[in-house]
C-alpha cells in the first residue's frame, strides 16, 4: 500500500506537462466567460474554446503515453541506468544515490573487461529483485509504465474541486465556480485516461505478442 502511494503521488512523472497546462487555461477561460455573459446557453466562441481545449488535452494523452514508451525502450533495450533508476517509486536523492551506485558499479564490470552494455545490463540485473521490482512503476504487462500517477492527479483534482465548491458557497464567486468545474472536468479526465492508457497496453502487447 505504502509503494502504491508513492508510484501515485509521484506526480513528476507526467510529461508535457506545458501542454496539458495550456489546455486546462484555454477550458477555464473558456467556461468562465461562458458563464459571465450568457448562462442560459453555450457560445460559438466557448464551443470554439472547449474543442480547442478538448483537442489540445487528446494530444497531450497521446505525447504522454508515447514519451513513457520512449523511456521504456530506453531502458530495455539499451539497458540505460538513467531509465532504469527514473521508473522507481524513490524521491529525487535516493534516486541519485542509486544511479551514482549503479554507474560505479558499472564502472568497476569495464575495468574488469566487460562491455559497457553487458555491465550495464548486468548492474541493473543485480537490482531486479523484489524489494525493487515492488518500487517499480510499471505493469507486468510486458513492462510498460503504470501511470499510477494519474490516480494521483485525479485524486487531488477532485480534492481541489470540494475545496473550491464549499469556498463558492460563501463567496458566490464566479472566478472560484469556474475553477472548480474545470478542475473537476480534468479530474475525471485523468481517471478516464487511466483506464485508456491499460486498453491500449493491451492492444499493443497483443500486437507484439502476434508479430
Amino acid at each position: 500500500m505504502q509503494h502504491f502511494v508513492t508510484k501515485a503521488f509521484s506526480l513528476n512523472d507526467i510529461k508535457y506537462s506545458w501542454l496539458l497546462l495550456i489546455s486546462i487555461i484555454i477550458f477555464g477561460v473558456s467556461f468562465y466567460l461562458d458563464l459571465y455573459f450568457i448562462p442560459a446557453f453555450v457560445q460559438i466562441t466557448a464551443l470554439l474554446g472547449y474543442g480547442g481545449a478538448f483537442i489540445l488535452a487528446a494530444l497531450w494523452g497521446a505525447l504522454n503515453y508515447i514519451g513513457h514508451i520512449r523511456i521504456n525502450a530506453l531502458y530495455q533495450k539499451n539497458h540505460d541506468i538513467f531509465a532504469f533508476v527514473d521508473q522507481l517509486a524513490l524521491d529525487h536523492e535516493e534516486k541519485l544515490e542509486l544511479q551514482a551506485y549503479l554507474e560505479d558499479y558499472v564502472h568497476d564490470q569495464i575495468n574488469n573487461g566487460k562491455t559497457k552494455e553487458d555491465a550495464a545490463k548486468e548492474a541493473i540485473s543485480q537490482f531486479k529483485v523484489k524489494e525493487f521490482s515492488a518500487l517499480s512503476k510499471n505493469t507486468m504487462l510486458f513492462n510498460l509504465h503504470a501511470h499510477y500517477y494519474l490516480i494521483g492527479f485525479s485524486f487531488l483534482a477532485f480534492l481541489a474541486f470540494f475545496i473550491l465548491l464549499l469556498a463558492h458557497t460563501s463567496s458566490s464567486s464566479l472566478f472560484l465556480l469556474a475553477g472548480a468545474y474545470t478542475i473537476l472536468a480534468y479530474g475525471i479526465g485523468f481517471a478516464g485516461l487511466f483506464f485508456v492508457y491499460k486498453v491500449v497496453d493491451i492492444i499493443l502487447y497483443k500486437k507484439l505478442k502476434d508479430e
